[in-house]
């Protein structure tokens, strides 16, 4: 059985706590969009999103964070970083989880995308 969604962002949690990031929400929506963990780490607010799948034969749990997703995690971390955060640093990073509950491996992907100005 693979890390489901709850299960694989509490190993997330404890994985950044573990590596000095402060959590400050989980699950935290805006609107219909929502991120999974936000966290900060030296004063850089760190917007995470986690993915994770039994196995990596077909593609990357990573690989799931399209565009399109990408859109709606930065329009969450827009919101929050002028509520909460003004004035700070930010970036975007997601969690790949591939193997089951008891025997898995975490990538940490620092910097996974970045957002574009969007002139529309």
């Amino acid at each position: 059985m693979y890390i489901k969604g709850k299960e694989s962002e509490q190993v997330a949690e404890n994985y950044l706590k573990n590596n000095g990031f402060v959590i400050h929400f989980r699950n935290k929506r805006v609107g219909r969009y929502e991120v999974d963990i936000v966290c900060e780490k030296n004063g850089v607010i760190v917007f995470v999103e986690v993915k994770s799948l039994l196995s990596d034969c077909h593609k990357k749990p990573f690989e799931s964070v399209n565009r399109g997703k990408q859109k709606k995690i930065i329009r969450v971390a827009d919101r929050l970083i002028h509520t909460y955060f003004p004035n700070h640093e930010s970036r975007f990073d997601v969690i790949s989880m591939i193997g089951g509950l008891k025997n898995y491996k975490i990538e940490h992907i620092k910097n996974a995308f970045t957002p574009e100005i969007d002139n529309s």
